[in-house]
């Protein structure tokens, strides 16, 4: 796919979730007033949003959250969802066993998510601890950053749309940068690629067969850096505008150009050997009755060979 070279990392959204049920978000979450307002006196306020879209790569959030589109689309799903589960609650669901079962463990799930978050929080290493375990990473394994010939270009996409006027503003949009308009301006306010659209349109480095074929036949045909494609290019997605960035040899990866993501790695893993330090003592901890499980096995064997 187009965008298949990026490496986005969804956060755990338990933490905030438990939070916001305890009502120790900060003070001026609590008092914003509601967005929304319906049924039951079910309201959606900020702070649900803001709960919910922890779900979006956080390189991709904030170009998301800032379509109002986008917002109501997630406050609606947040209101029917409440509004539903009040109905439940009248109906008497929540007092079913199955359904009081699958409420528990939804609840321990959120709970124990956040305790591993917070297990995680608690690694403390020195910013020049961690540059130093990325070098040595780095400095140890020069196969893994090799690359070969790479190409990084930026792009604004104008989406498919039922109106069929597609095409017709990028070429709009195409010809105000050609007039003076700034890409990377452009890019943040109108590309529906709301990863790159936050980093003014910025692609990063790719080699070939990373994009779909018009895309990469398009970008072939720029020569110099900062050249503009002539025209809009159609592909899947709907219609891009193309900028050349720079070219480059075949060869090692700088360690500046992956540091960042080296760091990450050093701190990811500390934060992991922490969370299955614990989760391994409470598995010693833990007095399994075998025989027991042995019979619930045997007892769910027959009923499947019955059917």
């Amino acid at each position: 796919p187009l965008l298949s070279m990026a490496s986005l990392r969804t956060p755990s959204l338990a933490a905030a979730l438990v939070l916001a049920s305890a009502g120790l978000l900060p003070a001026h979450a609590q008092s914003t007033p509601p967005l929304v307002t319906g049924e039951h006196g079910v309201t959606v306020s900020r702070t649900d949003i803001e709960v919910a879209m922890e779900r979006v790569p956080e390189a991709s959030r904030a170009a998301v959250m800032a379509r109002v589109d986008n917002l109501s689309r997630q406050a609606e799903q947040i209101y029917i969802r409440r509004v539903l589960a009040l109905d439940a609650e009248q109906a008497g669901l929540d007092k079913t066993p199955e359904v009081a079962a699958a409420l528990a463990q939804a609840r321990q799930r959120i709970l124990s998510d956040a305790q591993l978050a917070a297990i995680s929080q608690s690694v403390k290493l020195s910013d020049d601890t961690v540059r130093a375990y990325a070098r040595d990473v780095y400095r140890s394994n020069p196969e893994r950053y090799k690359v070969p010939a790479q190409t990084r270009a930026r792009h604004i996409l104008i989406g498919n749309s039922l109106d069929g006027k597609a095409q017709e503003r990028a070429t709009e949009l195409l010809a105000k940068i050609k007039g003076g308009l700034s890409f990377d301006a452009a890019a943040r306010e109108f590309s529906g690629d709301y990863a790159s659209a936050a980093k003014g349109g910025d692609l990063g480095w790719f080699s070939a067969g990373a994009m779909v074929k018009p895309f990469e036949d398009a970008v072939a045909k720029l020569k110099a850096p900062g050249e503009l494609g002539a025209e809009v290019v159609q592909t899947q997605f709907g219609y891009h505008i193309i900028q050349l960035v720079n070219r480059r040899e075949a060869g090692i990866q700088p360690f500046e150009e992956v540091r960042e993501a080296l760091e990450g790695e050093v701190r990811a893993k500390a934060e992991d050997e922490a969370r299955q330090t614990r989760i391994q003592a409470i598995s010693r901890a833990a007095k399994v009755d075998v025989p027991a499980l042995e019979a619930m096995a045997s007892e769910y064997d027959q009923k499947s060979k019955s059917r």
